[in-house]
């Protein structure tokens, strides 16, 4: 297992920089996610860590040792790629056995550790099996078996279940899970799918045109977002933006127009100081589930519907309001909702995020189950950072 530290690291090539001063620390034992938008740098960035990618400027340290200049294969590093790249005319096992085959490993040994993999991906059974005979969840089982034999100190695995379907997705994303419990080591993912990231990670690093947006546990990114990039980002279906005016400030609450609906509303923050908040031109993001429909209550505002997504426990309602501006509205999935009709909604106060015109996140009130948990994935974070898990 091994720490990481990414130090001021920039990429670029030619004109384009890819990445433009990237500073990560990541604990021993942490699984790690890089997620963002396609073209962010995520990809870039874990081949930079691996070697793949010559850097501009900047380190890698892993352990106590620069790393920045090593060649790959003396890195003690292990990637998985999206291509599965296995051999069609070899077993699994001799697939499994190859790299090491070839680095001069006893066949004891390579019988050992072979053996052991497939033990923990639970495919000894597959091991005469040639490549076309697998399945697809199969083949990444074998591509990760692979880097498993290696017994590297850092695993890096670049979209590795992206050309599975849904359901094989779901079981490979318990499967990594238990892996990295049961192995406990160091391992960064790439992925652009969120729900991913946010099942597997103890932190997520959110890249934004080659910058980190945000680097946090997954709750901290969904309820305390530093920025408006991270708020739209994180959630689906995705927050719904509006523009807002100040109209007071006290002590005890800040209360703003909703310019699109002309509506008052309180909203809950923390440590805002008098002057931050009132010269700037905000916006305030509401998640699909923290706004109600209305039928015969108070709301503050109406809109027509004009498509229901019924998923089953829940349902998507798509309306455009009087002043042509479109949200989605998450309901219950029993919700009487229909197309075509006009129906009022309300705001949950106490979960509105504030932003102000560079898009920068006002800190936010936390209901205390909420903070309660995300201080929980701090003090887990922190174990690692001692050494454990």
């Amino acid at each position: 297992m091994a720490k990481v530290s990414i130090q001021n690291l920039h990429k670029s090539y030619g004109s384009l920089n890819v990445l433009s001063g990237i500073n990560l620390d990541i604990a021993d034992g942490e699984f790690i996610s890089f997620l963002g938008p396609s073209g962010c740098g995520k990809s870039t960035l874990l081949r930079s860590i691996a070697g793949l990618e010559e850097i501009n400027a900047g380190r890698v340290v892993m352990g106590d040792q620069v790393i920045t200049d090593l060649p790959p294969a003396k890195r003690d590093i292990a990637m998985v790629f999206q291509n599965y790249a296995l051999y069609p005319h070899m077993t699994v096992y001799k697939n499994l056995a190859f790299g090491m085959s070839l680095s001069g490993f006893e066949k004891s040994e390579i019988k050992r550790r072979v053996t052991e993999a497939a033990d923990i991906l639970q495919m000894t059974e597959l091991l005469k099996r040639k490549p076309k005979q697998l399945s697809g969840g199969q083949r990444q089982r074998v591509a990760i078996g692979r880097a498993i034999v290696r017994d590297p100190k850092l695993f890096l695995l670049d979209e590795p279940l992206s050309n599975l379907d849904a359901g094989l997705r779901v079981t490979m994303r318990a499967e990594l899970s238990k892996l990295h419990q049961r192995l406990g080591v160091t391992m960064i993912y790439v992925t652009h799918d969120q729900v991913e990231a946010m099942t597997l990670s103890n932190r997520i690093v959110v890249l934004d045109k080659g910058l980190v947006a945000q680097f946090g546990t997954p709750l901290e990114l969904f309820y305390l977002p530093e920025n408006r990039f991270v708020a739209e980002f994180i959630g689906s279906p995705k927050m719904n933006i509006f523009n807002a005016t100040l109209i007071t400030e006290s002590s005890a609450e800040i209360k703003l127009l909703v310019n699109e609906l002309n509506v008052n509303i309180s909203v809950g923050l923390s440590d805002v100081k008098s002057d931050s908040i009132a010269s700037k031109a905000l916006t305030i993001g509401v998640r699909p589930e923290n706004i109600s429909l209305e039928i015969n209550g108070e709301a503050d505002g109406y809109g027509e519907v004009f498509l229901v997504e019924r998923l089953g426990n829940e349902c998507m309602v798509h309306m455009k309001l009087e002043s042509g501006k479109n949200i989605v509205v998450l309901a219950k999935g029993t919700h009487p909702v229909s197309v075509g009709e006009k129906i009022g909604f309300a705001f949950c106060e106490n979960q509105i995020h504030v932003f102000d015109d560079e898009g920068i996140a006002f800190p936010r009130q936390l209901q205390d189950e909420v903070q309660l948990l995300i201080n929980r994935q701090l003090v887990n974070k922190g174990s690692n950072e001692n050494g454990g898990k």
